[in-house]
């Protein structure tokens, strides 16, 4: 999920996207996340606005396949990205603010959805990124709206448990001064 407006960075940066945000090592916020998306082995649908043409460069340039909405929110995202790719048997939520979530984490994920219709990363107590959801849930993400996601969605279907040794997956960028820093 990369069609974000990424207001609170933009405001606290200068207009800045947080996506474009530079890491250690010098790729950005965008690029980071969607190698470790591919990484995976999975494949990868990125979910981007239309007036994102900088985003949409570099996901043509990785390879990766993506679709446009203007979207209002995160739930409303989601509904797009899983009504571009009605076909798959499943899907891995993932937001592209955390380029620190490892490629390991999408396939453990992505194997408890053998058992659960949906799955969700856990570090320590705390819920993360991806969430998983199998084909039977299509409807039920297509008719996501607004922006809080898939929340409604999981407290009806709880997810299962992954239990995960990636803090990346419940650690996201919101502001410039949540970007890593190069070791000293």
């Amino acid at each position: 999920m990369a069609a974000g407006l990424s207001r609170r960075y933009r405001a606290a940066s200068g207009g800045q996207h947080k996506l474009s945000g530079l890491l250690p090592g010098g790729s950005t916020v965008f690029e980071q996340s969607l190698r470790h998306a591919q990484q995976s082995g999975l494949q990868v649908m990125v979910i981007l606005r239309p007036e994102d043409a900088g985003l949409q460069a570099l996901a043509a340039r990785a390879g990766a396949a993506f679709h446009c909405v203007a979207s209002g929110g995160l739930g409303e995202s989601i509904a797009a990205g899983v009504a571009a790719t009605a076909t798959w048997p499943g899907w891995l939520v993932a937001l592209a603010d955390m380029p620190l979530l490892k490629p390991e984490t999408y396939l453990q994920v992505n194997a408890a959805l053998m058992h659960a219709a949906c799955a969700r990363a856990v570090y320590g107590e705390q819920a993360g990124h991806p969430v998983g959801f199998r084909a039977e849930m299509r409807q039920a993400l297509c008719a996501l709206s607004g922006d809080q996601g898939a929340r409604a969605l999981l407290l009806s279907t709880p997810p299962h448990p992954v239990p995960v040794d990636d803090p990346g997956c419940v650690w996201d960028i919101d502001l410039p001064e949540q970007l890593p820093r190069p070791a000293q």
